[in-house]
């Protein structure tokens, strides 16, 4: 579906326009466009599910395919790599054929990526037949994400782009909470023989359920039309869409900053995400120098409750409480931006985790663990917002830029081999956690200094 508008409306003046369009530059209901903001907001929970399952892929295959933590950093790696590869191909893609047509291609490579774990399970069983299914599932989301993040930043006032994201963002977060309940329950559930033959049945469920899924909703969005957007109109001003136009994303110093900060964001988000489970593992139990072992009391009482089968599902379990976490995180900080503005709000919870962080690096043993879910709580905002302030007031550039911000994503890509060499070399999981600490120290100065960097774009533009 093309965002061009009729060639009536174009010869318009400024004024007429203005007067005829809503904020978002299209002659939409508030109904209509709430509706879209709910259809649109229901594809984060797709990537959600995808993103926290690596979670638990990634203790997993350390288990069943007996690679080093070093290696299993590399599912992040083919995963957040087809984002830097596709994020900007996607953009101009989706700049040609629009935002919904965008969303179909991608749901419909998604579907296919899912699908390819049943031969990468049943027949390769290798880990570079697992890589290359995240890689082509990855590549679909890339698609989706650089259609539906940019859309729901224009789906409105340009001043609520924050908010609105963040809300849409929580969709996300049900997910993340789905995910590692789903993991440990399936995957890591029942205990397996030493030994014994390796068997990825358990692991091609929650992927084929999730490809079936992925083409229902490809079948919904097939059906609907979505509210066209005009980026430009979008703007908070005619003035702002002219500058905006005119003035090349290089000069916009809010959003050059903007990338570098979700660049090390990601990092420190999927790096923690991706060895949570052995942190939570290695704190909670512990070994002795005469070899017996001790379990931290919560930890040991966590499991009776939840009944897992296994240490490493009740680490999972643990997980979820974070998922929990973060998904309340989302609802509260969209409402918390009525009275704190965004920028603020990200440099105060960018101070809270580096301060967990510090806990965590000081691996007070049986006691960090159960810092580090907090971690996710003041995660729960930092993607969107950075997301949408890089974005703020960008006009018709607003799709490239947004394929800039998706490619960032990258840093995922980087992060988790890097604290897996690091967990490697030095034998403990405390020391790699000196990477997230470097991602939320630039989270906390963006914030900050956001008002000078947006001040300094708005001058470029003058």
């Amino acid at each position: 579906m093309s965002e061009r508008q009729p060639a009536s409306a174009s010869n318009q003046s400024p004024s007429k326009t203005s007067a005829a369009n809503l904020s978002t530059g299209v002659s939409n209901s508030k109904q209509t466009l709430l509706l879209a903001l709910i259809m649109v907001s229901s594809l984060f929970f797709i990537w959600g599910f995808c993103h926290a399952m690596l979670d638990v892929l990634n203790k997993h295959f350390q288990n069943t395919l007996h690679v080093s933590k070093t290696q299993s950093g590399f599912i992040q790696t083919s995963v957040f790599g087809a984002y830097f590869l596709l994020a900007l191909p996607s953009a101009l893609l989706i700049r040609r054929i629009g935002y919904q047509r965008g969303i179909l291609l991608g749901l419909l490579v998604v579907a296919i990526g899912a699908f390819l774990f049943i031969p990468a399970g049943l027949w390769w069983r290798t880990f570079p037949a697992f890589l290359m299914a995240l890689f082509v599932l990855s590549s679909g989301l890339a698609c989706v994400e650089t259609a539906a993040n940019p859309y729901v930043t224009v789906l409105g006032p340009p001043e609520g782009a924050a908010a609105r994201l963040s809300v849409a963002q929580a969709f996300n977060s049900v997910a993340y909470i789905i995910a590692p309940t789903v993991g440990g329950a399936l995957i890591f559930g029942n205990k397996v023989a030493p030994g014994a033959e390796v068997n990825f049945n358990s692991l091609l469920i929650p992927y084929v359920v999730l490809g079936c899924v992925v083409l229902l909703v490809f079948a919904v969005f097939s059906f609907i039309k979505l509210p066209t957007i005009d980026d430009q109109s979008a703007s908070e001003s005619a003035d702002s869409a002219a500058n905006a136009q005119s003035l090349p994303l290089i000069r916009r110093t809010h959003f050059l900053c903007g990338i570098v900060t979700q660049f090390l964001y990601i990092a420190a988000q999927v790096g923690v995400n991706a060895f949570a489970v052995n942190y939570i593992l290695e704190n909670a139990i512990t070994k002795d120098a005469a070899g017996a072992t001790a379990i931290a009391p919560v930890f040991e009482w966590y499991q009776g409750i939840t009944g897992a089968a296994s240490p490493e599902a009740t680490a999972a379990y643990v997980v979820t409480i974070a998922m929990i976490l973060y998904a309340a995180g989302r609802f509260t900080g969209a409402a918390i931006t009525k009275v704190v503005k965004p920028n603020r709000l990200l440099a105060f919870y960018g101070i809270a985790n580096t301060l967990i962080i510090a806990i965590v690096m000081a691996d007070i043993k049986h006691v960090s663990w159960m810092v580090l879910p907090f971690c996710w709580l003041f995660m729960s905002i930092m993607f969107p917002f950075i997301f949408a302030m890089s974005l703020h007031d960008l006009g018709r550039h607003t799709k490239l830029a947004a394929s800039f911000q998706i490619m960032s994503i990258v840093g995922g890509a980087v992060a988790p081999p890097l604290m897996g060499y690091l967990a490697d070399q030095y034998h403990s999981m405390a020391i790699c956690f000196i990477l997230p600490l470097i991602g939320f120290l630039a989270t906390t100065l963006y914030g900050f200094v956001y008002p000078r960097l947006l001040a300094g774009s708005s001058q470029a533009a003058a």
